[in-house]
């Protein structure tokens, strides 16, 4: 691509892009605009191979998985995905090199000013975007120019794998531009990456008293029935599969309090659109614990990039005294590690998460980064949102605080 400093008037307005028939042309311009999810339609082999042509991973932002977000998932005309494109070859073909799905939100911080971010909804474990390995600083530069022109006053980027190919390129460039940048957010969660063999993996990094208790929980468990550990790609009863989950999901406390997948429809049919492609192209890891055919614990992974995605876990409560999540995640720790096409999995858990950190040792990093522009305020719209997220994250943790200390009050009232 011609380097970002050529004038504006070659590289925008970009071609905008909101039904299928219009988006049938093949690209021309640097930039084309995406604004709905029928208009990804055409792009879908694109967006496929640039996500296998990044370094950084992100199964939410291939083809299949962003088209689905973007129909079920996403407001009205609020979400748009910037596509960014090589210059023509020698033969008038042009790569797609950059996808940045992003929201132009009216409000951020009790502020009435659009700032841009990075797209993330309600099922998001990372929002890192889709970039061409060896020219992440070109589209990231691209990116920049064209929110510049548009008068976007800040951009964030959430949910960002902390040191990966796009981050350091996205820091070089903040560097040699000099830009006002804040990271208003940083945690890790549990990953899997190691050359040991499950049951060497276990001895490796969790305790032997606690080895042997998940083991005699598992064999009393089978003292009740024909027990068995599987793994798959969905099966050839897909369907069938994928309505055990959903049932199993629905009947445990996340259908109690309404969050179930099957409880919504729209997340439901995300789920089913996302999984659905995935098994089709063999990018579904399915793992599950059944008793007499039943299942009591099940899991939905997603392959991406060389690695996979800890998705979705539901189980039977009816046998919560086994522990069937937690014996199901030290089970799956063979199957991941011993197929050829995995070598490391994210567990997409929350940070601190009472059960997973125990048993996956690795950590990956994952932060938020509010980025200045050439907007006027910019710069102090990044030092505004420094103090803001910081007051945010301490009332929110002290509200959790206030919730959990009511909710096991009264969880201790109705046991008593």
């Amino acid at each position: 691509m011609t380097d970002i400093k050529r004038s504006t008037s070659q590289l925008f307005p970009p071609r905008r892009i909101s039904a299928p028939v219009a988006a049938a042309r093949f690209p021309g311009a640097d930039i084309i605009l995406l604004d709905s999810a029928d208009a990804v339609t055409p792009y879908l082999d694109a967006l496929d191979e640039l996500a296998a042509s990044a370094t950084d991973s992100n199964p939410l932002f291939e083809g299949a998985a962003l088209q689905a977000a973007m129909q079920y998932l996403a407001p009205a005309g609020a979400v748009h995905v910037a596509l960014i494109w090589s210059d023509a070859g020698p033969d008038g073909t042009r790569a797609l090199i950059g996808a940045f799905p992003y929201q132009a939100r009216r409000f951020y911080l009790g502020l009435p000013m659009t700032v841009w971010t990075i797209w993330t909804h309600i099922h998001s474990f990372l929002a890192t975007p889709l970039v061409r390995a060896g020219q992440e600083r070109t589209a990231i530069r691209c990116f920049f120019a064209y929110a510049d022109r548009c008068g976007a006053p800040l951009i964030r980027f959430p949910l960002l794998e902390a040191g990966g190919a796009f981050d350091t390129a996205l820091s070089d460039i903040l560097a040699e531009r000099g830009l006002p940048h804040v990271e208003t957010g940083r945690h890790e969660r549990a990953f899997l990456k190691s050359d040991l063999d499950g049951e060497a993996y276990l001895a490796a990094h969790m305790r032997k008293k606690k080895r042997k208790e998940y083991n005699r929980l598992w064999n009393r468990l089978a003292e009740t029935g024909a027990l068995d550990f599987a793994r798959h790609g969905g099966g050839a009863d897909f369907n069938g599969w994928l309505d055990e989950f959903l049932r199993l999901e629905r009947a445990g406390w996340k259908g109690k309090r309404g969050t179930a997948l099957a409880e919504r429809p729209e997340e439901r049919a995300f789920f089913e659109s996302f999984a659905g492609c995935a098994h089709a192209g063999a990018k579904l890891h399915c793992a599950e614990i059944r008793l007499d055919g039943k299942p009591v614990a099940m899991l939905a992974s997603f392959l991406s990039g060389g690695g996979a995605y800890s998705f979705k876990i539901a189980y039977d409560e009816a046998y919560a005294k086994y522990s069937p999540g937690a014996l199901l995640m030290m089970k799956v720790i063979g199957a991941f590690l011993s197929d050829p096409r995995i070598s490391w999995v994210d567990s997409c858990a929350i940070p601190n998460h009472p059960m997973i950190d125990h048993i996956w040792a690795e950590r990956r990093g994952i932060r938020d980064v509010n980025v200045a522009t050439s907007h006027r305020l910019s710069a102090s719209l990044v030092a505004y949102t420094a103090c803001a997220s910081r007051l945010a994250d301490y009332a929110w943790a002290k509200a959790r605080a206030v919730y959990y200390r009511i909710r096991k009050e009264v969880e201790h009232e109705q046991a008593h």
